[in-house]
C-alpha cells in the first residue's frame, strides 16, 4: 500500500484478497501482524473450522493463516499469489 493510506485501508484492502484467495483456491485466510512469538489478526477470514490452520510467514511483521490447503505445495502457491498481489499493490515489506 502507499505511504498515504491508513490502517483501515489495509484492512479492507487485506479482506478483499482474502475472499479472492477464498473463490481462486477454495481457501480460507486471515492476515495477521506478527510482534514477536504473538500472531494478532488483522482482515481475513476468521472462523471456528476442524480443518487444521496452517500459518505462513509473509514478511518480518506480517503473517498468513491458511484453513484448508491441501499440501505443501497449495501453501507456497497461495503465499506466492498472496506476496504478488501485495507487491501489485505498493505494499512496501512484500518482498
Amino acid at each position: 500500500m502507499s505511504g498515504t493510506s491508513t490502517s483501515e485501508d489495509l484492512r479492507r484492502y487485506l479482506e478483499d484478497l482474502a475472499r479472492v484467495v477464498a473463490v481462486k483456491f477454495r481457501v480460507k485466510v486471515w492476515f495477521a501482524e506478527i510482534l514477536g512469538r504473538r500472531w494478532s489478526y488483522i482482515a481475513g477470514e476468521r472462523e471456528d473450522t476442524f480443518l487444521p490452520p496452517v500459518k505462513v510467514q509473509l514478511t518480518e511483521k506480517m503473517g498468513v493463516v491458511l484453513i484448508g490447503v491441501h499440501s505443501h505445495g497449495q501453501v507456497e502457491e497461495v503465499k506466492n499469489f498472496i506476496l504478488s498481489q501485495l507487491r501489485t499493490a505498493g505494499f512496501k515489506d512484500a518482498s
